[in-house]
Order: structure tokens, then sequence, then C-alpha cells
């Protein structure tokens, strides 16, 4: 497993893979630079630049997903959110046919270990923006980026 940074305007991510894909992406308050040999690491740090220009709409870097089976299938289901849309809580539930389990959808939205690729922040509550790991700003400054606020 290898790591690297990157560095946006209002975010510095620490992000961790190997040959299996992208495992993990941390909110960071610092940044090192370190750089990789990993072709899958080196194409997520363009890919990200990419995508905090407005360049990018859809990543192609390979993910390498750990969770339980509902917490994948939520995964899977926060991956099918255009760019620029969002989705509730509830209607990501119906989506993995779990209707009533909107709360369960939020708790595996809030243990998403690649964060921004998985875009949990395409996710809202029926009554405003919702909640996000990384705070409420970040999560604004996303959908900033994406045209939808």
């Amino acid at each position: 497993m290898q790591k690297v940074y990157f560095r946006a305007g209002f975010i510095n991510l620490e992000i961790y893979g190997d040959n299996n894909g992208i495992s993990e992406i941390k909110f960071v308050n610092f940044y090192k630079n370190l750089s990789t040999n990993d072709e899958n690491l080196k194409l997520c740090i363009d890919e990200l630049s990419r995508y905090f220009k407005g360049e990018l709409k859809s990543f192609s870097v390979k993910l390498n997903i750990i969770g339980t089976e509902f917490e994948k299938n939520v995964y899977n289901a926060l991956l099918k959110i255009p760019y620029g849309q969002v989705r509730t809580y509830k209607e990501i539930a119906k989506s993995i046919n779990h209707p009533k389990a909107y709360r369960a959808v939020g708790n595996a939205n809030s243990k998403n270990k690649i964060p921004i690729i998985i875009p949990c922040h395409r996710v809202v509550s029926n009554s405003g923006i919702g909640g996000y790991t990384g705070g409420i700003s970040i999560k604004t400054n996303l959908l900033k980026i994406e045209k939808y606020l």
C-alpha cells in the first residue's frame, strides 16, 4: 500500500492505494510532497486535479471498495449519481431495494472510505443539504464545483 497527497484550493487529501485500486481518501490538514510509481495513484492525482478544475465529470481510476455487502450496494448506487446532480438518502435506499433503510444508507455514506470519487457529497436529506463527514463547507464546495449550488 502506497500513499500520496493531493492539494486543492480548500482541501488536502491523503490517498492510499495499490495494484488493487484506491482504497482510502482522507481529508487532512497538512500536505506532504510524496511521489509514487504506482500508475493508478498517478491517474488518481491527475483525475482529482481535473475534477477540482471542473474539467472531469467521471472518474476512471481503479477502486478497491471495502465494506459490508450493504455498504458496497450503497457505494455502487452512489457511483451512478450523475455529476452535478443529487439524490436523497431515501432515493438511494429505494434504488438498492431497501426502501425503508434510508438511515442505514446515511450510516453507510458516513463510512465511505473513498469520498469524492465515490460521491457521497451528492446525497442530501429531504430537508436540506444534509451532513458530511468532511464537513458541510467541503460538501458545499464540492457541489459548487459540480455547479449544483
